[in-house]
């Protein structure tokens, strides 16, 4: 399975922050453009994201696509449509696919780890789904270096399909993969696929000097790690290194991630067609040697994340 390195996602736009019209303009954009991976989840405006691309899909050659989706957050106010037991992985992925319109998702991804279900039933269960044919390969979400190895002694105990791919957050910001996830994924042979390259739009430069009312980071604390005075400060260096090389600072931050030994995809959202072809060209932009070290001096590397401490800190509570 090939992928192109600039995957379009669904969160926060398709079914909720963008109109349906708008929508499907951006996503035929995108595939015109050479996109070929589009990244969902059943969570994503609650399920309508999968439905607006499900639409999409009728109107173009689904084999020319990889197309995934994800499972763990509660989808109902039912106590047992969430996590990674069995009996919700199976549900889940009966559901994405009605809403998807087709008979498989090329790649399933485990959102969370969930330390509620034993690692086995979860592993099991996603096998299960490959055998089926629903799914052609699973994945998994933030999940940490010593998850991911067990899963794999799992899956080999158990004679399933391993998780092929991890899909963390990763952008200049936040580099705290670096240390030991990479690694672990070229140990295990795995592929990554991050989130958030721009770090929720901070890269862009639209916050160094305040946070516009209406904005995203106006609406959201997640984004607060990004604001720091150290971060701001590291951004406002790398606009002005983005104005002297005439490249905006999307283009320049997505470059940045794709270009990044392991990486094999950076997924990116648009909000409309003009913003996803304003980001089109990081494709081809290349950063030589001398422009990775500049980088390098304002975004320091392997920096233990705000995420990894929410989520070493919920595995602990």
């Amino acid at each position: 399975m090939s992928v192109s390195s600039l995957a379009l996602g669904g969160w926060l736009t398709f079914g909720e922050g963008v109109e349906d019209a708008e929508s499907l303009s951006i996503l035929r954009t995108a595939v015109d453009s050479g996109v070929t991976f589009l990244d969902l989840a059943d969570v994503y405006a609650e399920g309508r994201a999968e439905s607006v691309v499900g639409t999409f899909l009728r109107e173009v050659d689904r084999d020319r696509l990889v197309v995934s989706s994800k499972v763990f957050w509660p989808t109902s106010d039912d106590p047992i449509d969430r996590g990674l037991s069995r009996r919700h992985i199976h549900a889940s992925i009966d559901r994405t696919l009605a809403r998807l319109g087709t008979d498989r998702v090329d790649l399933y991804f485990c959102h969370r780890e969930d330390p509620s279900v034993d690692l086995a039933e979860t592993v099991q269960a996603m096998g299960e789904l490959i055998v089926a044919g629903k799914v052609r390969a699973w994945g998994t979400s933030c999940w940490q270096p010593a998850t991911l190895r067990e899963a794999h002694r799992l899956a080999d105990q158990l004679g399933v399909a391993p998780p092929r791919v991890e899909q963390p957050s990763y952008n200049l910001l936040e580099r705290w993969i670096e240390a030991d996830l990479l690694p672990c994924c070229k140990e295990l042979d795995m592929a990554v696929v991050v989130w958030s390259p721009l770090a929720g739009g901070a890269l862009t430069g639209k916050y160094v000097d305040g946070i516009p009312p209406g904005s995203r980071a106006a609406n959201s604390q997640w984004l607060d790690a990004y604001l720091r005075p150290s971060a701001r400060k590291a951004v406002r260096a790398f606009v002005g290194f983005c104005r002297e090389r005439d490249v905006a600072p999307a283009v320049m931050a997505l470059a940045w991630v794709m270009q990044q030994p392991g990486i094999t995809a950076a997924i990116t959202g648009a909000s409309s067609k003009a913003q996803l072809q304003d980001n089109l060209p990081a494709v081809a932009c290349t950063l030589d040697e001398r422009d990775l070290a500049r980088l390098d001096r304002w975004f320091r590397r392997g920096r233990r994340s705000w995420l990894r401490r929410l989520l070493s800190a919920l595995r602990s509570s």
